[in-house]
């Protein structure tokens, strides 16, 4: 009797710390997911004038970020060069064309993480 409560003691004691262990390392995990796949991994500022739409891109992601497309009202522009964003820093597209004062503009970005940037802009000049 005494040897059965004694392996019933251990195993609960086993199954105690073995699920501690778990929970921290599963936490830990999440954790790490959470900090390489934020939930917004990108935000944008800009600057307009009358034949350039300045876009400023700041990158949350811990990896590099790629700028694959851009739009602007539904038409897709030619991006100048490569914009690859490394972690936590800022990366800049020009989109140039003619840009009318009170008029807004939508412009859509697509980043290699496969996230969507959407911007509402109006241009005062």
């Amino acid at each position: 009797m005494k040897l059965a409560v004694g392996v019933l003691l251990l195993t609960f004691i086993t199954a105690i710390t073995t699920g501690f262990y778990v929970y921290h390392f599963m936490f830990s995990l999440t954790e790490k997911m959470k900090t390489s796949f934020p939930i917004r991994p990108l935000s944008a500022e800009f600057s307009i004038n009358k034949t350039c739409l300045t876009v400023f891109i700041k990158s949350f992601a811990s990896v590099n970020v790629q700028i694959m497309e851009a739009y602007v009202n539904g038409e897709e522009y030619c991006l100048t060069e490569e914009v690859v964003i490394p972690p936590g820093d800022v990366g800049i597209i020009y989109l140039h064309g003619t840009f009318v004062e009170g008029e807004m503009y939508t412009v859509k970005i697509v980043s290699s993480l496969g996230s969507t940037l959407i911007l509402n802009i109006k241009c005062d000049l």
